[in-house]
């Protein structure tokens, strides 16, 4: 699954049953930095977590989501013709360790990177 190796990678196991794959979600953010070694991705998760904590419920939240960070980039490619970006995100590793990520939607992206990590994950 997307999230098995990623680093920090427990918390999102902890509030689904099942982690759901990555399918016609909405992006908030694609962001580089860090002159290009840093990408950012923030989203929303296709569905509210089954497994919510305690303080989401009762502020009445009913989204999850997600930022990941992924550096030592290797590559990095990013098309869009849309102000709305909603897509899938596929996230793999190759036979090096390297993180293989492709955004297909109205918003496209590629990234190869040496690290990714759960950088965030809230409700609201």
């Amino acid at each position: 699954m997307w999230h098995e190796h990623l680093t920090d990678n427990k918390f999102i196991s902890m509030i689904y049953t099942s982690v759901p794959p990555l399918n016609d979600v909405r992006i908030e953010r694609i962001a580089i930095s860090h002159e290009g070694d840093h990408v950012r991705i923030g989203f929303d998760m296709p569905f509210y977590a089954d497994k919510p904590p305690r303080k989401w419920v009762e502020r009445g939240y009913t989204t999850t989501f997600i930022e990941i960070d992924f550096s030592d980039i290797k590559e990095v490619g990013l098309k869009s013709n849309n102000n709305t970006y909603r897509g899938n995100i596929d996230i793999k590793t190759d036979s090096k360790g390297d993180f293989i990520v492709n955004i297909t939607g109205e918003v496209e992206a590629q990234i190869k990177a040496g690290a990714g990590l759960i950088q965030t994950v809230s409700g609201y």
